[in-house]
Formats: structure tokens, C-alpha cells, sequence
């Protein structure tokens, strides 16, 4: 099965190591008063998880789980104009054999985190983004929604960030 994460967040979301990049619209003020950092790097987490889930089938008809990760501030943005609604949504394509679902994270609760925290709160995200396709309409006939969230679970468990970080993923000679 094949893993893919698009990070979408909010103008709030300061990344680690972004300051000084030429795109970046906050003066250095606003990154000193504002002490929160998002730590994560998801290529590199797409890369492990992928690594990790190559050989593993979790049913006939998925052969590719697309995660919409959407870190902000919900309370200032509110539901439904820039982000999905609180339940976030899940779609599943039989066309292209991918399930695609929305893992929330609000930035006040994780922007203080360390990136061990980062990355358990990701896991939990995850996996009830996986787990939401049994309530969703149109659902995979042959999907092993449980199994696939519990190896997901303990992948993330089990993953150290310090070879997930952008300057581990980076320096990798055999990506």
C-alpha cells in the first residue's frame, strides 16, 4: 500500500528551520514572540511509512491511502471556509483504488509539543482519519480498516524522529 500525506495549514503555523527562507511573510519579531514550531518533516514520514508498508495488502480494493493533514488555529479559520468541518470527511476513488481522508490537528494544542509529541499526535490523527471510513458512504468493499489503522498505530509508535527530521531525510544517499 502506498502512503501520501498533503500538509495544509494555517498562516499561523510557524515550520522548524523556515525562518529565514525567502518565501516566508513573518518579520523575525513575529518567530521570537511566537515560541511554537511544527517539527514534523512528512516527506520523510510518507517515506518510512511507505518503506514500512510496501509488501502489506489491507484488501483488494485500496491500493493507496492519501492523507489530508490539516494543522491550524480551527477556532480563528472556523469550519468549512479554508478547512474541513471538525468531523473531516473521507472519499474513497475506485477509479484509482485510493481512499482519501482529513486527519485534524489544532495548533494551539500541538505547537508546543515537542517533535516526539508532534508525532504521536499524528499517529492518533491518522488512524481515526483511517478508521473513518466505516462511517463514510461510499466505502471499499474489500478493506481491512482496522488492521490498517493498527499497523499504522504502531509504526508511528515505533518511528524515532530523529530519522524522520528534514536534515536526517535529506542527507540520505539512497532516496
Amino acid at each position: 500500500m502506498r502512503f501520501r500525506t498533503f500538509l495544509k495549514t494555517g498562516v499561523e503555523v510557524l515550520h522548524l528551520g523556515m525562518q529565514h527562507a525567502q518565501s516566508n511573510a513573518w518579520p523575525l519579531e513575529h518567530w521570537r514572540d511566537n515560541p511554537g514550531r511544527w517539527r514534523l518533516f512528512t516527506p520523510a514520514i510518507d517515506e518510512y511509512l511507505n518503506d514500512a508498508l510496501g509488501a502489506s495488502s489491507f484488501g483488494a480494493s485500496i491500493d493507496s491511502l492519501f492523507l489530508v493533514l490539516e494543522v491550524a488555529d480551527f477556532k480563528a479559520w472556523g469550519d468549512g471556509i479554508a478547512f474541513s468541518s471538525s468531523e473531516g470527511w473521507t472519499s474513497y476513488s475506485p477509479k484509482s483504488r485510493e481512499l482519501r481522508s482529513v486527519a485534524r490537528l489544532d495548533w494551539l494544542d500541538v505547537r508546543s509539543m515537542s517533535a516526539k509529541g508532534q508525532l504521536q499526535a499524528l499517529g492518533l490523527a491518522t488512524v481515526e482519519a483511517i478508521q473513518r471510513v466505516e462511517t463514510a458512504k461510499r466505502r471499499p468493499r474489500s478493506f481491512d480498516s482496522a488492521r490498517c489503522a493498527s499497523e499504522i498505530a504502531v509504526l508511528f509508535r515505533e518511528a524515532k524522529v530523529s530519522q524522520l527530521s528534514r536534515t536526517a531525510w535529506t542527507s540520505r544517499t539512497n532516496r
